[in-house]
C-alpha cells in the first residue's frame, strides 16, 4: 500500500497525485490518499485521481467537535474493508472496537451542507494565501515549498524573527506571546525561525490584522533595545 499525503501537513505542497497513483498501479500497488487538509476545503475526487482509498479529517477540515475521520473505498476493495461479521450482522469486522458516536458524529454530519458549498470557493482561498505569502515576504518572512502556492497551509522561514528571539525578553517564546496579546493564536509556542500557518476562511479584516501584527512586532523589536 502506498500512502500519499495530499497536501503534506507542513508545507502544504500538492503533489501530482494522479501521476503518482498511475505509477503505483503500474507496479500493482494500491494507493491511499491522506486528505486531512484537503477533503472539506478543496475539491477532491478520488475516482478522478484513481486512488483506491481516501481519508478525510472531520476535525481538521470540517466542523466536528472532536477527533473523527471519514473513509472512502473503491468498489474493488469495499467488500474486503467493509465486510460484515458472520455473528454480528451489523458489525464491520475491520472497524475495531466502538466506532464514532455522539457529538463528533452529529457535528460532522451537520457540517456537510456548509462544507459541500465552501469547497466551491477554493480558488478564492488559493489567491488569498498567495497574496498573504507575498506580503509576508516583504516583512522578511519567506514562504517555503511550492510556488506559486496552491493551498492555504503554508510554511514560513524568518531569520529576522529568529535573530530577534535571541535578544527579546522571553526568548523564542516572544512571538507567541506578542501574537496572543493581539488576539492571534495558532503558531506553536517557541517557534520563530520556522513555522506554519493557514489563511483558510479568514476575512480581509482578519488577514489585515494578522499581517499588521507581524509588521508591528518586527518594528517594535527592530527599533528598540528590548533584551532578555
Amino acid at each position: 500500500l502506498l500512502l500519499l499525503t495530499y497536501p503534506d501537513g507542513n508545507y502544504g505542497n500538492l503533489p501530482d497525485a494522479k501521476r503518482i497513483v498511475k505509477l503505483a498501479h503500474d507496479f500493482g500497488v494500491p494507493v491511499l490518499l491522506n486528505c486531512a487538509y484537503s477533503v472539506g476545503r478543496m475539491p477532491v475526487r478520488a475516482d478522478e485521481i484513481g486512488a483506491d482509498f481516501i481519508v478525510g479529517s472531520g476535525h481538521k477540515s470540517m466542523a466536528s467537535s472532536g477527533p473523527i475521520g471519514v473513509l472512502g473505498v473503491s468498489e474493488e476493495f469495499s467488500s474486503v474493508v467493509f465486510r460484515k461479521s458472520e455473528k454480528f450482522k451489523n458489525k464491520e469486522v475491520e472497524l475495531l472496537g466502538c466506532t464514532s458516536r455522539g457529538l463528533p458524529l452529529i457535528t460532522l454530519m451537520a457540517s456537510f451542507p456548509h462544507v459541500s458549498q465552501r469547497v466551491e470557493e477554493w480558488e478564492k482561498e488559493v489567491k488569498k494565501a498567495r497574496d498573504f505569502a507575498e506580503r509576508m515576504e516583504k516583512l522578511g518572512i519567506f514562504q517555503l515549498g511550492e510556488k506559486p502556492h496552491n493551498h492555504d497551509l503554508m510554511f514560513f522561514h524568518s531569520e529576522k524573527l529568529y535573530e530577534i528571539s535571541k535578544r527579546a525578553k522571553g526568548g523564542r517564546f516572544f512571538l507567541y506571546r506578542e501574537l496572543k496579546e493581539r488576539g492571534i493564536t495558532g503558531i506553536k509556542p517557541g517557534l520563530t525561525r520556522y513555522f506554519k500557518l493557514s489563511t483558510y476562511r479568514l476575512s480581509e479584516e482578519e488577514m489585515e490584522k494578522v499581517l499588521g501584527a507581524f509588521a508591528e512586532i518586527i518594528e517594535k523589536y527592530e527599533n528598540s533595545s528590548l533584551s532578555k
